[in-house]
C-alpha cells in the first residue's frame, strides 16, 4: 500500500456546513475536537461533573441543562475524521460534521489528542464490537484507507497545522490527563474563562475515575444510550474499555507495530508521540 503524506487530500477542506449541526456549533461556548477513542467521554464526564458541582445540581451529561444556567456548552465533535469516514454522501456534501471555518477562529477550540497507537486498537474494538461498522481483522483495519492509521495521522496533522498557532486553541493530551489531571483539567477550566474551585475539581476528578465510570456504565447511570456496554459479558464492548496508556502492545505484533510506527513518524512533532510521553 502506498503511504499517504501527512495531510494528503486535506488542504482543500472548505469547512462549509449547511446542516442542522451548524446551529449546534454556533451555540457552543467551546469546541472539543478529537479522533474517536481519545478520551472525550472521560473529559465530558469530568467537566460536566465540575460544572454540576458549581451549580450544586445533580450530575448530568445533558449540555443544554448546564447551558440554561449560564455554564459552558461544550460540544464534542470528530470533525474532519467523521467527515472523511462517513459513508453518507449527503452528510459529506452538507459538511454535516465539520466545524465552520469562522467558528474555528472565534470559539475556544480544544484538540484532545491520544497516542494513535492506542487509538487504533481501541477504535478497532469500537467499530467491531459496538458500532459494527467494520468486519475485518485488526491488521486489516490498521492498513484500511478509511479507518486506518494513515487517516488518523493525516487528520491530526491537519488540525494542528490549521489551528496550532491560534490564540483560541488549546492542545490537551490524554496521557497528561492521566498523569496530572488537576493541572490539565484546571487549565481547561481557565481556558473556558472560569476560575478553579480546587475542592470541586478534585471531587470531579475522583468522580470521573476509570473505575467509577466503568461502574456507572455497567449500572446504566449515564443519561445516554451510547454510553452503555453492547455486551456486559464482553469487556471489549464497553464504551469505557480499558483506558491504558501503551495498551496497544498487547494487541499489535511486530509487523503491525512497525507499520503503525512508520505512520507515526509522519505525525506532527508537536503532539509529542514520537516518543513515549512522561
Amino acid at each position: 500500500m502506498t503511504h499517504l503524506p501527512p495531510s494528503a487530500g486535506l488542504n482543500q477542506v472548505l469547512r462549509i456546513n449547511v446542516s442542522s449541526n451548524a446551529r449546534l456549533f454556533r451555540q457552543a461556548s467551546g469546541l472539543v475536537v478529537s479522533v474517536p477513542k481519545s478520551g472525550r467521554t472521560w473529559l465530558r464526564v469530568l467537566m460536566h461533573r465540575y460544572f454540576s458541582e458549581l451549580l450544586q445540581m445533580p450530575f448530568v451529561l445533558d449540555a443544554a441543562a448546564l447551558q440554561q444556567r449560564g455554564l459552558p456548552n461544550l460540544i464534542c465533535t470528530h470533525d474532519l475524521w467523521e467527515h472523511r469516514t462517513t459513508r453518507r454522501l449527503k452528510d459529506r456534501l452538507r459538511g454535516k460534521h465539520l466545524v465552520p471555518r469562522r467558528l474555528c477562529r472565534e470559539k475556544p477550540l480544544v484538540v484532545l489528542a491520544r497516542d494513535p497507537r492506542d487509538v487504533i486498537v481501541s477504535l478497532y474494538f469500537q467499530l467491531t464490537r459496538r458500532t459494527m461498522k467494520y468486519q475485518g481483522s485488526l491488521p486489516e483495519m490498521i492498513r484500511d484507507r478509511r479507518f486506518g492509521i494513515e487517516t488518523l495521522v493525516s487528520v491530526m496533522n491537519y488540525w494542528l497545522a490549521s489551528w496550532g498557532e491560534q490564540r483560541n486553541f488549546l492542545l490537551v493530551r490524554y496521557e497528561h490527563c492521566r498523569t496530572r489531571p488537576f493541572e490539565v483539567f484546571g487549565g481547561l477550566v481557565q481556558f473556558l474563562g472560569f476560575e478553579i474551585d480546587r475542592d470541586k475539581l478534585i471531587r470531579s476528578i475522583e468522580f470521573a475515575s476509570f473505575d467509577n465510570m466503568k461502574r456507572m456504565e455497567v449500572e446504566g447511570k449515564f443519561d445516554s444510550g451510547s454510553l452503555r456496554p453492547m455486551d456486559p459479558s464482553d469487556a471489549e464492548s464497553f464504551k469505557v474499555r480499558r483506558g491504558v496508556v501503551g495498551g496497544y502492545r498487547r494487541y499489535l505484533d511486530a509487523t503491525d507495530l512497525e507499520y503503525v510506527e512508520n505512520a507515526l513518524g509522519r505525525l506532527d512533532e508537536r503532539f509529542g508521540y514520537r516518543e513515549i510521553l512522561p
